[in-house]
């Protein structure tokens, strides 16, 4: 980590919000890195307080509030680093963003406001940030490119790494899904967020959630107490 703006990227791998990043001005300094560590390789952000360095790329704007000479109003001064840092970080990360950066900010605003219903705005405030990223990407080719199974399984894969999607060789919109996972509340929510989200109309669904359905000639589903019967 040696930007003030990698912090802020740490933070969202943590699940930590990007304002509660405390930037301190560093008491030792490094003409090589702006952000002040013993292991410039960890990524993590610890306890959200991170030390940088005002002068390696801000010199001209905090050489005199951070003189080391200058004595006095120390907190306020702190205070004033911190607001500042967290709007020069903010405009960092917005430096690089591309066109589809900006679509997937405006899509995940119009989720959360409800634009698709309380339901998919709740389940999108319980998926974590990587996978949610890479939802957002699928939602918006889904906007481009119409509803598909493609979409659909690759949603699975995201939020179910151990899901099975099975097409029926007997019904042509039939689809048989073990999820992998405990029947919740939370997660009945983001199955049904990815089915009215990416799978046509037209598809019949039958979920098997902890248990997978028995299938002959196959040993690992046939475990008497952990398979269903369908």
């Amino acid at each position: 980590m040696n930007y003030a703006w990698e912090a802020a990227l740490a933070a969202d791998r943590s699940g930590m919000k990007r304002e509660d990043v405390r930037y301190v001005p560093a008491q030792k300094v490094s003409p090589y890195v702006e952000v002040l560590q013993e292991d410039i390789n960890i990524r993590d952000i610890g306890n959200g307080t991170v030390e940088v360095n005002p002068l390696f790329r801000f010199a001209r704007e905090f050489s005199d509030l951070f003189d080391v000479n200058l004595e006095g109003l120390e907190k306020t001064r702190e205070i004033f680093f911190d607001i500042s840092l967290q709007y020069l970080v903010h405009w960092d990360l917005r430096e690089g963003m591309s066109k589809q950066e900006y679509e997937l900010r405006f899509l995940l605003r119009d989720l959360l406001d409800g634009v698709c219903g309380k339901q998919v705005s709740g389940a999108i405030t319980r998926i974590p940030g990587e996978k949610l990223r890479f939802l957002l990407r699928l939602i918006r080719k889904r906007y481009r490119c119409g509803g598909s199974l493609g979409l659909f399984r690759e949603g699975m894969r995201c939020l179910y790494p151990d899901s099975l999607v099975y097409a029926s060789r007997e019904e042509a919109h039939q689809l048989m899904i073990y999820v992998g996972k405990k029947e919740t509340e939370e997660e009945q929510e983001r199955m049904e967020l990815l089915l009215g989200m990416f799978l046509p109309l037209c598809y019949e669904v039958k979920l098997f959630w902890e248990h997978h359905f028995g299938i002959l000639d196959v040993e690992e589903t046939m475990v008497l107490g952990e398979m269903v019967l369908f």
